[in-house]
């Protein structure tokens, strides 16, 4: 089966809530005014078994468009980078990271599950967390786990950006603490160069 067959199956669904379909992308997405909610939808398939995998996003446009002037970014990635992406294991404990299936009928009832995560738990985190406030704080909770992941670089700059738009009081410690573990996880002199010019950027910043 087709990687684009499956990603239909969720069309009708998707988007009784609102999502459109990005083609080229391969992604459904819903718009707001400051940003955009994003559902990746992942199938592969091997001669004796077949993965299903769902992502779940939220991008603030204000704080992609900062960190992409400092990151050696491809030339259109700013205008489509996701400010945070979630697994639903990580949301909650309906659906597993992925789905290994060995059926037709097993695909269908993975997509009845997702389709029941979604209603009960996912849209709402992405409802959340497309409060900027709300994803700032997600950001400033996890710092310490994520700085142990392979996102680090994206991690940070993200986490001091929102901070100092959406949470300007807290934002001397938070900054202090971003630029400590940037400068001792090993990163380039070009990244922490890179890292400390986002930071004189929002530094003068205007409230």
């Amino acid at each position: 089966m087709r990687k684009l067959d499956v990603i239909g199956f969720h069309n009708q669904f998707l988007s009784d809530f609102g999502f459109k379909f990005h083609p080229n992308h391969l992604l459904f997405f819903k718009d707001f005014d400051h940003g955009q909610q994003v559902v990746f939808i992942h199938y592969s398939e091997y001669p004796d078994v077949s993965y299903l995998e769902y992502n779940l996003g939220v991008r603030i446009h204000q704080v992609e468009e900062i960190i992409h002037k400092f990151l050696p970014s491809l030339s259109d990635y700013s205008r489509r980078s996701i400010t945070l992406i979630q697994s639903p294991d990580k949301i909650g404990k309906e659906l597993p990271k992925r789905f290994v299936l060995n059926s037709n009928s097993q695909l269908a009832q993975s997509i009845m599950a997702a389709e029941k995560f979604f209603v009960g738990h996912g849209f709402h985190w992405m409802d959340e967390m497309i409060i900027p406030e709300n994803l700032e704080k997600a950001f400033a909770d996890r710092k310490e786990k994520v700085f142990r992941t392979q996102n680090f670089v994206y991690y940070v700059f993200r986490g001091v950006t929102l901070a100092r738009i959406y949470n300007p009081n807290d934002y001397p410690v938070l900054r202090d603490i971003y630029l400590e573990e940037i400068k001792k996880t090993g990163m380039t002199p070009f990244t922490i160069a890179s890292f400390l010019q986002l930071l004189d950027f929002l530094d003068h910043l205007e409230d």
